[in-house]
């Protein structure tokens, strides 16, 4: 049960990371804007949205497992009606389900537009903040509660878009190994994907120092607690990830500036920081799995 509900969200989360840098990479970076953001964005973004809709109903199931007691129980009608509508997590999975099925809609519609970009990364940054309130993000006590809610809500939106953005970013330079014409789009995307990606990681830093406080107060907790000892492994992946992009940006990024020849070697980076970000969402379903420190 427990790990249908990590798994389910490990999935999610990566789902909805593609499918909230996807827009934003078109609307802010992509030198040709709505109309053709990354190759092949519109059949790989439906699929997403699919998967995400399914690794929802996968956590869901895992609740209901979890609560019933055995798989049998859980697929009762009684059960589905009481997780759905006499628990939190279940009226605000219903309102995000609502709003995923939305999202795939819109991801069927063939015609892009701005707008269409728009509806997205705010439709789908509103189901991202919404993960809030399953996980640990309402902890906080009197004035730290707000702050943990934005601290939380934060970080869960720039660490989607780093990582949603670098499968875009890494769809454009593999592109632009095959061919001569796709690389000179380099010299725009690149400056602009790192303009950015520079106030996402920072944001993204201040804001898990922010969680961090507030979830493991005694700095003990982090080797004598199960969440802390998981925090730790993302805190490391988080620093390999950082340490990722910044020989990316000032070593291979460079190389490709000067010459559209270091495409492939800042490819294959990239693919790396990809991994280790997934890596990465994966400790943070197990997180929300866990009791943090008292």
């Amino acid at each position: 049960m427990d790990e249908l509900i990590v798994v389910s969200r490990a999935i999610h989360f990566a789902a909805l990371a593609l499918l909230l840098g996807a827009p934003l990479f078109r609307l802010a970076i992509s030198p040709h804007g709505s109309a053709r953001g990354w190759p092949g964005g519109r059949r790989i973004e439906l699929a997403a949205a699919a998967v995400a809709l399914a690794s929802a109903l996968g956590w869901f199931a895992g609740v209901a497992a979890s609560m019933a007691g055995s798989w049998p129980d859980a697929f009762a009608p009684d059960m589905l009606q009481t997780v759905a509508f006499d628990t939190h997590f279940g009226r605000l999975w219903v309102a995000r389900l609502a709003a995923m099925v939305a999202i795939l809609a819109m991801e069927a519609w063939p015609r892009p537009t701005f707008a269409k970009d728009i509806g997205l990364a705010f439709l789908v940054g509103a189901v991202a903040v919404s993960l809030v309130g399953t996980g640990h993000g309402m902890a906080g006590e009197g004035t730290l509660g707000p702050v943990h809610v934005i601290a939380d809500m934060s970080h869960l939106l720039c660490a989607m878009g780093w990582i949603g953005g670098l499968f875009c970013l890494g769809e454009v330079l593999h592109r632009a190994t095959r061919d001569d014409a796709a690389g000179q789009d380099l010299w725009r995307v690149l400056p602009r994907f790192s303009r950015i990606g520079y106030w996402l990681v920072a944001a993204l830093l201040i804001s898990g120092c922010v969680n961090a406080l507030i979830l493991v107060p005694r700095p003990d907790s982090l080797l004598t607690s199960a969440y802390g000892r998981v925090l730790l492994i993302k805190l490391g992946l988080v620093a390999i990830m950082v340490a990722v992009a910044i020989y990316n940006r000032v070593v291979l990024t460079a190389q490709v500036m000067a010459s559209t020849n270091g495409a492939r070697a800042l490819w294959r980076s990239v693919l790396v920081e990809q991994g280790v970000g997934l890596a990465v969402l994966a400790t943070v379903a197990l997180l929300g799995t866990i009791h943090p420190v008292p």
